[in-house]
């Protein structure tokens, strides 16, 4: 006697017995029941999830000589001609190889003819989609007005090419992948029969090559025991299958976190000397990260695809990244998943793409970054006033025109001398500071901070010369601090109120009014020399649009504050 496979040995005789697609097991039980059998089906979904097995139950159920009922008995001859595929009131159709118009017109023709053994006729037409429009067009009359005794169920993989006027005249059902849960479900029972033990991880390995089929898992399990004899373990899986072991991938992640190139590098040669497929190692790479990522926002890896063991280890090794930094990854392994298949090397495009995740720096808000500059340029102006000179950040920059006035002393050395860092008392042990030659060097006397002066008897600057001089009083900013200046070239005098000025930003300039709020100190204090008098500066946010004066936002490579914070960090645009 033939050998039958597993995948026909084990497939469901009772709706009950259809594995995840209990949604569409129930609606037809149920119709069955309240007898609102209607004339025609499409069944579409992924290969292997039970549509073509559906339909035969369903013939089952409308043709047993205890029925129509929701649960065939599975035993009378009608039952027993329709699961071994003899029965003439059921008949399956490849739509792949009768795909023409004269097929349809035979189905026609016959159609008529009443069921001979049972109570309808049931026409199973298996990959519809693959019919011709002619074929299409010639069914519609029938498939619309058929007669009473005649059922069709169409199945098929690819929905979207049935045209729309057969869609409008079935009801629709959608099968759906089958968790890897249930298949490794399904896959014990299997065993357990078989007489044959088996790793629950190597299920879990055939589940997922399975990809949400319950053939091809079947399938893939009658080759492994085969293979293995009478133990299945994951390494024997690995073998025959040519998966990649999920330890390469944390292997990988592991280089990655310690930003060592040549084992990551070494990752790679491993598997092209082993002969793996590196697509299929792009795409399990892909699935690796989503589940750090998943991980990494969750706190835990709720996945019930995956043993208990890889859950954990996949929470432990995602606490090592920020959630940015993982987007980062998975977008540049996407992107080579994409042109994997179409590249000539794809080994070099793995190599260049790894690099890149090795040196890929962890990312930081560019608010941080600037914070970050501004901490950088305060410390540099300290030292040039301690000192007695000026460092500036880039290149020399010509000096703002200030205007003397009659008020007192230039008030920058106040804002200067606020901004040095308090006198630490010297302990009585501390040794003297000493140069490069080894001799000691005097300790520099602090100078007097002048005093405030009194402006009382100034008269304020008028908004025209305010109006007129803006741009100088944003170069002169600038020339103090690049940073502040650049927000400040954002706004516009709006109004005057004695020594008062409202600067106005656009209501997508917030972050801009912000930061020139927190340097206003500064700021007046050179507005002062530029405009002759002193002022005092508020920013508002105009939130109604206004044509006239809203400017079009810089790409962000053209911005002067990102470009600054680039050279000066080493950064990187991420879109």
């Amino acid at each position: 006697m033939s050998y039958t496979v597993m995948a026909r040995k084990r497939r469901p005789q009772a709706f009950e017995t259809v594995v995840a697609q209990s949604h569409v097991t129930t609606t037809l039980q149920n119709a069955i029941r309240l007898g609102r059998v209607a004339q025609s089906y499409l069944f579409s979904g992924p290969r292997g999830t039970g549509k073509t097995t559906t339909a035969r139950l369903l013939a089952m159920a409308l043709n047993c000589e205890q029925g129509p009922t929701a649960e065939p008995c599975g035993e009378c001859a009608s039952c027993v001609a329709i699961r071994q595929g003899n029965s003439m009131d059921v008949l399956e159709i490849d739509g792949a190889s009768n795909r023409g118009i004269d097929e349809i017109r035979q189905l026609r023709e016959e159609v008529g003819y009443a069921a001979s053994q049972g109570k309808r006729k049931v026409y199973i037409i298996d990959e519809v989609h693959m019919l011709t429009t002619e074929a299409f067009n010639a069914l519609l009359k029938t498939l619309e007005e058929p007669p009473a005794h005649v059922v069709f169920v169409f199945a098929t993989t690819e929905a979207h090419k049935v045209p729309e006027t057969i869609l409008s005249r079935c009801q629709r059902y959608n099968f759906r992948r089958i968790p890897p849960v249930a298949i490794v479900e399904e896959l014990k029972m299997a065993v357990d029969e078989e007489g044959v033990t088996a790793e629950e991880s190597a299920l879990f390995l055939i589940a997922r090559k399975a990809d949400g089929g319950m053939r091809d898992a079947l399938s893939l399990l009658d080759q492994v025991i085969a293979f293995s004899d009478a133990d299945i373990t994951e390494d024997a899986i690995q073998s025959l299958l040519g998966l990649i072991p999920r330890d390469v991938y944390f292997d990988l992640t592991q280089a990655i976190v310690d930003r060592d190139g040549a084992r990551a590098l070494e990752i790679v040669d491993e598997l092209a000397r082993e002969g793996s497929d590196l697509g299929e190692f792009v795409a399990g790479l892909m699935a690796h990260f989503r589940h750090l990522l998943v991980a990494c926002a969750a706190g835990d890896l709720t996945d019930e695809n995956l043993p208990e063991a890889d859950r954990v280890q996949y929470a432990e090794v995602a606490a090592q990244f920020k959630e940015a930094d993982l987007v980062r990854m998975l977008n540049a392994v996407s992107e080579l998943e994409t042109q994997i298949g179409r590249v000539t090397e794809p080994r070099f495009w793995l190599e260049l793409t790894v690099m890149k995740l090795v040196q890929m720096t962890s990312s930081v808000d560019l608010q941080v970054l600037i914070g970050r500059l501004e901490q950088l340029e305060r410390g540099l102006k300290s030292q040039g006033t301690a000192t007695g000179t000026r460092r500036p950040l880039s290149s020399p920059r010509p000096a703002p025109n200030w205007k003397a006035t009659s008020s007192g002393p230039d008030t920058r050395v106040k804002g200067e001398r606020e901004k040095l860092p308090p006198p630490t008392t010297a302990s009585k042990s501390s040794p003297p500071q000493q140069r490069d030659n080894g001799r000691p060097v005097a300790e520099q006397p602090r100078e007097e901070i002048p005093p405030v002066p009194d402006v009382s008897s100034e008269e304020p600057p008028d908004f025209s010369v305010i109006k007129n001089k803006w741009e100088q009083l944003v170069q002169a900013v600038k020339n103090e601090r690049m940073s502040l200046g650049t927000f400040l070239a954002e706004g516009r005098p709006q109004s005057m109120d004695g020594r008062h000025l409202v600067v106005a930003f656009q209501k997508n300039l917030e972050f801009h009014a912000n930061q020139v709020r927190r340097g206003r100190a500064q700021v007046e204090e050179v507005a002062r020399g530029v405009f002759g008098g002193t002022v005092t500066i508020s920013c508002e946010v105009v939130y109604e649009d206004n044509k006239e004066q809203i400017v079009e936002e810089k790409s962000a490579e053209e911005d002067e504050r990102v470009q600054m914070v680039m050279q000066v960090f080493s950064g990187e645009v991420i879109r």
